[in-house]
């Protein structure tokens, strides 16, 4: 039985083939996914070699970790670096065991202008400025080009940030910083930090009484004090020695602790990546799933006689059935294998994919685990198995009469088990629907229902489909009913339901994933569009590169812009409430509700804001259960404090969390720095000559943006567009593997029909008719698959609307554009996968055709 097997592989090989690739596809995926991550923690192996102080000594921060959001909707750009005294690194340095101390300044801000004028790197990943340490062995970065910044005017600049700024040693720079503004400085030296590539972020490196002067302007104090030991004092003793000479907010961090603390940050990294790439793995391998019980089911159906046969000489029904799971067992290796190979190819896609969308991953060894094979084999043989499990439970059961009949084939099961399991699962999803919209105020909750619900829609889709296939077919193909060609087409996709559905179904996958993304952005997008319509009141607002806070001139420069009826400026500082690390936002109480409407619900409104109270969204307040006329014990940058709660707001998309006056901020210690500016243009006023007064008054600002509305809203959606199209690229894998499957199941089709294709062939069907009913049938069936998912995915995708609607996706758009696209993909699509298969059928000899069996 196993050299019949083997036999009837190599009898089939083309038939078998594109299911192997399609096997192939979702294997490499996943083997890809383990070599990539492997590969990447090996490149970032140089952190934990590149040389750090034995000893850390840092403030410890009061706040915790920083939380998303804030009134200004420019995010957290007003934190600030905590600092300690200069005089601490001299007493540290007199500690028994300690070599030498250094003085550390380590601070986001430091925004590094082009060669072409424009402020390098990109929004989102940080504009570090830190101090040069002249200790190679605990210093992290080592100068590879010129040498070491020394004296006020002189800065590093890190490899890739002089490279995205098309600088070199020698050049001029202007840097814009958060102390002292716009600087020139030039460039003597280029630096390493261990890896290469770049994440977007950018580093400048001074000595240290610059950076004190441009990143902090406070003097002799410091962010950090490097420590290097004495040869033979171990990293935990002198810790503990350091410790006793530190006053209660500075703590120690051993470079063994330093390193644990990266390594368990990256591994978290590394983990989500891992999971997040394997889900898309396993989307492609379910769709594969389909494609191989499609093809084994029609293998076992077409060699009925075979089997029967086979019966008939003693065979018994579990050799027979083994035999076919053989069969599958030798393809699910070969793929696996396969896949292996394949997957170093898809590492390295991944890696160019995540460079087009602005991650410039460092460059390492490729690693192969063992793990990594053994995963891929076991995922591609049981896939395979477990895909095969069906047909070959059917083989069994062919009686060896069957062998003595002229015609042939395995009696049909009724679809009403099936059709009763679908209903279930389709009730079962509306049930748990209405759950998930009733259990929106625990987003947790919501989103776990909302994704069972979604899991019992597409297996009760999966179910449906072979009952409501005949109807669809018939629907979609009434406009082609008018021709023998399109008829007949029509009438081939509804005589095996399962297997049409089997088929549309892999496809119907793919694009309910792709359509209910395709929801989620467009609703995202809508949402934002109406926060700035109907919460922004000002005409312009400026805000700094990298969203970053930026210096009172620039305010200063515009604030008497001619044809502006009014300039503010809000200001940002972390602060903990209630455990949490939030974001408190200043404004001017007098001049904000000119630019900012804000819909109140409770108390007093912003123009009522006294010196140490605070307005707060209502999510907030609920999650912290605050009211009107409370007073609130928070965390300051400068000490504990209170806020006394004068009213709650309606949260407006990214306008949420606690708003205070500019006074209040000024007396917590925050620094003078703008987290934005608005302008609102005077009635009569021309916008157009405002916007280019204030482009004259900015020139000398480079590190900030003018933007209006519609610029405002553009640069938003381009920041979803990147996440959400780097998602479709991946979802795309599915709906290729959705297209090989259509291509397969026609051809083992047309092999199947090769009698009927003969006859009609013998009774006058031309050759372009033949591959037009071939065209036309994978067309339909196709579109009865783009059908079904982007019906689901709409419905699932407004679903997720409601679900995210108290994070601020508060708009429905449903994107008939794009559904358009996914349609027009459909039809182009199974245009292409019927090529082969209807050459083939066009190819058939009349004569042969009609005589075989």
């Amino acid at each position: 039985m196993l050299r019949a097997a083997l036999r009837s592989l190599l009898q089939h090989k083309l038939r078998l083939s594109l299911t192997l690739v399609a096997v192939v596809v979702g294997v490499a995926f996943v083997a890809g996914t383990y070599i990539f991550t492997d590969s990447l923690k090996k490149s970032f192996d140089a952190l934990f070699e590149a040389p750090q102080p034995d000893v850390s000594v840092t403030v410890a921060d009061a706040l915790g970790p920083a939380q998303p959001g804030g009134g200004g909707g420019a995010g957290t750009g007003g934190d600030q670096a905590p600092t300690l005294p200069g005089s601490l690194v001299g007493e540290v340095a007199g500690v028994q065991g300690v070599e030498a101390a250094y003085g550390v300044v380590a601070a986001d801000g430091a925004l590094v202008v082009g060669s072409d004028g424009e402020v390098v790197g990109r929004a989102g990943p940080p504009a570090r400025g830190t101090t040069y340490m002249p200790d190679s062995s605990i210093s992290p970065l080592s100068i590879s080009v010129g040498e070491a910044p020394q004296g006020p005017d002189q800065v590093a600049l890190l490899e890739a940030t002089a490279e995205a700024g098309g600088l070199s040693v020698g050049d001029t720079v202007k840097i814009d910083t958060p102390s002292a503004g716009l600087v020139t400085m030039n460039v003597v030296g280029l630096v390493t930090r261990g890896i290469s590539g770049s994440d977007g972020s950018t580093l400048a490196v001074f000595d240290l009484p610059t950076a004190q002067r441009l990143l902090l302007g406070e003097g002799d104090v410091v962010t950090s004090i490097a420590v290097k030991a004495e040869a033979g004092v171990p990293q935990d003793v002198l810790a503990q020695r350091i410790s006793a000479v530190l006053p209660e907010s500075a703590t120690t961090t051993t470079g063994a602790q330093r390193s644990a603390q990266i390594a368990d940050r990256l591994e978290q990294t590394f983990q989500f990546i891992n999971t997040f790439l394997l889900a898309f793995a396993l989307i492609a391998l379910f769709v594969a799933v389909f494609l191989i019980f499609n093809t084994f089911s029609m293998l076992v159906a077409q060699r009925t006689r075979e089997l029967a046969l086979l019966r008939a000489v003693g065979a018994s029904r579990g050799q027979v059935r083994r035999s076919v799971l053989a069969e599958a067992l030798v393809l699910g290796l070969m793929a696996a294998a396969l896949g292996v190979v394949g997957g170093i190819l898809v590492s390295q896609g991944l890696r160019l994919l995540l460079k087009g969308f602005g991650a410039d991953l460092p460059a390492g060894p490729l690693v192969i685990e063992p793990r990594t094979v053994v995963v891929s084999l076991v995922v591609g043989v049981v896939v395979t198995l477990v895909s095969a499990f069906v047909p070959a439970r059917r083989a069994g059961v062919v009686p060896p009469v069957a062998a003595m009949r002229d015609e042939i084939s395995l009696p049909a099961k009724s679809l009403r088990i099936r059709t009763a399991i679908g209903a279930l699962l389709l009730l079962t999803a509306f049930v748990t629907a209405r759950l998930g919209l009733a259990s929106t105020d625990d987003g947790n909750r919501a989103s776990s229902l909302v994704g069972v619900s979604a899991l019992c829609a597409l297996v009760a889709l999966i179910a449906l489909a072979p009952v409501v296939g005949r109807g669809v077919l018939l629907v979609l193909g009434a406009p082609f009913s008018g021709s023998t060609v399109g008829r007949l087409a029509r009438e081939n996709g509804r005589r095996n339901p399962r297997r049409t559905a089997a088929t549309a179904s892999a496809l119907a996958i793919g694009l309910a994933l792709m359509t209910a993304i395709g929801v989620i952005a467009a609703s995202t997008k809508a949402s934002v569009a109406a926060v700035v319509d109907d919460t922004i009141g000002a005409d312009y607002v400026i805000f700094g590169v990298k969203f970053q806070p930026f210096s009172p001139d620039v305010y200063n420069a515009v604030k008497d812009t001619p044809g502006a009826s009014t300039v503010t400026y809000v200001r940002q500082v972390p602060i903990q409430v209630d455990g949490d690390r939030t974001v408190l936002t200043g404004v001017d109480p007098q001049k904000i509700t000119d630019v900012i409407d804000l819909q109140m619900q409770a108390g007093s409104s912003i123009p009522s804001l006294g010196l140490g109270q605070a307005i707060v969204d209502d999510q907030t307040a609920k999650d912290t259960g605050v009211k009107v006329g409370d007073k609130v014990d928070a965390t300051f940058v400068n000490g504990p404090g209170t806020l006394t709660v004068k009213g709650i707001y309606t949260a407006a998309g990214p306008y949420q969390g606690w708003i205070t006056s500019l006074a209040t901020l000024k007396s917590i210690g925050a620094r003078e720095l703008d987290s934005a500016v608005y302008v609102r243009v005077a009635e009569g006023a021309d916008p157009a000559a405002v916007r280019a007064e204030l482009d004259r008054e900015l020139e000398a600002f480079p590190s900030v943006d003018v933007q209006d509305q519609a610029s405002l809203k553009d640069q938003v959606n381009t920041q979803f567009d990147r996440v959400f199209g780097f998602i479709y690229a991946l979802l795309a894998l599915a709906v290729i593997v959705a297209f090989i499957g259509i291509v397969n199941t026609l051809a083992l089709s047309v092999y199947e029909r090769r009698r009927e294709v003969g006859l009609l062939r013998a009774v006058g069907t031309s050759r372009p008719q033949m591959r037009r009913m071939v065209v036309l049938e994978a067309v339909l069936i196709s579109l009865f698959g783009a059908a079904l998912g982007i019906a689901l995915g709409v419905a699932y995708g407004a679903l997720l609307q409601k679900v995210l609607e108290p994070q601020g996706v508060t708009q429905l758009a449903v994107p008939a554009g794009q559904i358009g696209w996914f349609l027009a993909l459909a039809v182009v699509g199974g245009f292409v996968a019927a090529l082969w298969p209807a050459a083939s059928a066009a190819r058939l000899d009349v004569l042969r055709a009609i005589a075989s069996e």
